[in-house]
């Protein structure tokens, strides 16, 4: 029988063979494997999998129940190796229920944070406002992730066609998404903005920094957050507001608010839009119908008119 660490090491590479990234999961359980050994523990229990979980003196519930849902996950698949393993049960360290609520963006808003990303600012380099202006108009017109876009290389922009393809994806797969001939144009005079700038040098990202370089998620969301602060969008003490992801699930939310005021069925349209936004399963799609006022409302007054002409 291996040693502890051994069937970490196992079971990550198995679950990344499936197309898991695993990167928080392996980092906590390597800090699991560390904390048993020290106290000379072969073999998982639940006591020892709650001491470990709840070391980190965090307020956040839910963050609790991660590190314990990923010790929870390899004791499933350790058992099978060492019988001794104790799987800890489901209501110990439970996650609760998130209260949270994505921004649903107004198209006037959109338009002041577009307007905004492009005014200059002292000292900066123009590539930097046209890169913000670019990667935030594509976020909201294609409700890509974040990472997708800056993932994005030159050569997976493909002008002529209309087709974004977006490789190794949150899920580990790969997609292509088409894009509108405006959003073309506009990819098209960032292109020429950047290849300006470049002068002549070459560079693999298709979003680049200043230095020529792909831009960083911390970057690009610390600029957001300053901008959504100086348009009003959150307060200046804010530790929360509007976030870039949110321009994904407005987005979502847009299309299939267009499906109702069209007359058209939202559930025959759900699949695409889920293929279309990279989700591995419908369940994660139906989550935008679910978490907005504004669709619930038009899903049930369009049950009501379904029961009214049934009866």
């Amino acid at each position: 029988m291996n040693s502890l660490r051994d069937g970490i090491v196992d079971y990550l590479e198995l679950r990344r063979s499936l197309g898991f990234k695993l990167k928080k999961d392996e980092r906590l359980l390597l800090d699991f494997a560390q904390f048993m050994e020290r106290r000379r523990a072969a073999w998982i229990t639940s006591k020892l999998a709650l001491a470990w979980a709840q070391q980190p003196e965090s307020t956040d519930p839910n963050y609790l129940a991660g590190r314990l849902r990923a010790v929870r996950s390899f004791a499933r698949y350790r058992i099978v190796t060492d019988p001794r393993t104790e799987i800890p049960p489901t209501d110990l360290l439970p996650r609760q229920r998130s209260t949270f609520q994505a921004h649903i963006f107004r198209q006037e808003e959109i338009a002041r944070v577009l307007a905004a990303s492009l005014q200059r600012r002292r000292g900066a380099k123009p590539i930097s406002r046209w890169s913000r202006y670019t990667i935030f108009g594509l976020l909201s017109v294609t409700g890509m992730r974040l990472g997708e876009v800056l993932n994005l290389d030159l050569e997976d922009v493909d002008l002529d066609h209309g087709v974004l393809t977006i490789r190794n994806t949150k899920f580990g797969k790969s997609r292509l998404v088409p894009v509108h001939a405006t959003t073309c144009a506009v990819l098209k005079q960032y292109l020429e903005q950047r290849n300006a700038f470049l002068a002549g040098h070459s560079a693999r990202p298709f979003f680049i920094s200043p230095l020529g370089r792909r831009i960083t998620h911390s970057v690009l969301e610390l600029s957001f957050r300053r901008l959504s602060r100086k348009l009003g969008l959150r307060g200046i003490s804010d530790a929360t507001g509007p976030r870039l992801h949110d321009l994904r699930h407005t987005m979502a939310v847009e299309v299939l608010r267009q499906c109702y005021c069209a007359g058209a069925d939202p559930e025959r349209r759900l699949p695409a839009l889920s293929t279309y936004l990279g989700h591995t399963h419908l369940n994660y799609t139906y989550w935008y119908l679910h978490q907005n006022p504004s669709l619930m409302q038009q899903a049930v007054t369009r049950l009501e008119h379904y029961w009214e002409a049934s009866t």
